[in-house]
């Protein structure tokens, strides 16, 4: 294997490491084994950590393995030192607890080339089946292979695939540095969704391409999302995401894309408002109170009557909190009839991709469908549409 010692190569993978001894070694040997050679992996990581010694071993085996030694101070600060780190024409990032197919970095390499594209956004899947409100994840993968020319913030906020997930993107390094784009250090939930807000508008060619190329664990007991004791503690955090974001957007564009950060607003925080009254505390009515500033200053009203009807309802709710004393009725989300009202939206915005062609995409297409267990993700929809379960 070529020594890199300085010399650049065509994509860095950024690997955060912290307590994923399990996992470490199944994450490792789908980087190792991508079909694009060139490329270099950038695992940071604290000398302390069970996973230390292991990568030390990739990076002895493998001169490909780059093993970034640095103290735990979040996943921000450990992505921001891969970036600094970086070499490569491209930057993906890889959490350690997944992993990806092995023509996920040639794909994206070749993509990326052939359009000149700053960002590409494709396609994510979970390990298992989620259920329940889990299920909404799978909005979170480009449904199509389209590109946007100078429309950055209408990809943001309309293509599927574009938010919240940092592991589904691949950026140009050159456009990260030129534009000084890094992780705020100081949020620790929704990080990469702020990362995002900031990147998109500044992109002139965004891709979307919607094969399935990064596998998604839902399963970790011990992650900070599947904590119940600690879902407090979250939501205090995704709403000082909402102000970090909303005070970005006064800097950058005033009194631009008000509709879409209104419907951003109802669609990551209406179930503050989507619940009884009686059950919501104190803290979640001072949040209410803040929404309702921001969709005041936005001039919600103007823009209402052309949002989908439920978020019509949800966003009266939270311009007219607290005036009604009634109970609310919980509103239903319709995630379909929203996915054709994004669609709809995205009009005119973008252009049709080319996909590759040939035996050989038409076997992957296979693999993908029976690795990704599409075919019973279809299955439980329908189950789930007639009401088994």
């Amino acid at each position: 294997m070529k020594t890199r010692n300085n010399d650049a190569c065509k994509v860095s993978v950024i690997v955060p490491v912290y307590r994923v001894e399990k996992y470490i070694d199944r994450c490792m040997k789908s980087l190792l084994k991508q079909t694009l050679k060139d490329i270099e992996i950038l695992c940071i990581c604290e000398e302390e950590d069970s996973s230390f010694k292991t990568l030390c071993d990739y990076e002895r085996s493998d001169q490909r393995v780059r093993v970034i030694k640095k103290s735990n101070t979040g996943v921000s600060a450990a992505r921001n030192a891969g970036i600094k780190a970086a070499r490569g024409e491209y930057i993906a990032f890889v959490d350690a607890d997944d992993w990806i197919e092995r023509y996920a970095l040639q794909t994206l390499y070749r993509v990326a080339k052939s359009n000149d594209a700053q960002i590409i956004a494709y396609g994510i899947w979970p390990t298992i089946e989620p259920k329940g409100d889990k299920r909404g994840m799978f909005q979170y993968s480009p449904n199509r292979n389209v590109v946007y020319h100078g429309n950055g913030m209408m990809a943001l906020f309309y293509e599927h695939g574009s938010k919240p997930y940092i592991g589904n993107k691949f950026y140009s390094r050159s456009f990260l540095t030129e534009h000084n784009i890094l992780f705020h250090e100081d949020i620790d939930i929704g990080e990469d969704q702020l990362l995002q807000f900031e990147a998109f508008g500044q992109a002139e060619t965004i891709c979307f391409v919607k094969d399935k190329l990064y596998h998604y664990d839902i399963k970790r007991n011990n992650s900070a999302m599947n904590t119940c004791e600690q879902q407090q503690i979250i939501e205090d955090k995704n709403f000082k995401l909402l102000q970090r974001i909303m005070s970005h957007k006064r800097e950058r564009y005033a009194n631009r894309y008000n509709k879409e950060y209104i419907l951003w607003i109802l669609q990551y925080y209406g179930e503050i408002v989507n619940r009884s009254v009686e059950s919501i505390s104190e803290n979640r009515k001072n949040e209410i109170f803040a929404i309702q500033g921001y969709l005041k200053e936005m001039s919600a009203e103007k823009y209402i009557d052309n949002l989908p009807k439920e978020y019509q309802y949800i966003c009266e709710r939270f311009l007219s909190y607290p005036a009604s004393k009634t109970d609310y009725e919980r509103i239903h989300l319709p995630y379909k009839l929203f996915e054709i009202y994004l669609t709809e939206q995205s009009e005119g915005f973008y252009e049709k991709m080319t996909a590759a062609s040939g035996v050989f995409e038409k076997v992957k297409r296979v693999h993908e469908a029976i690795v990704f267990h599409e075919f019973r993700h279809l299955a439980t929809k329908a189950l789930v549409r007639f009401g088994v379960f």
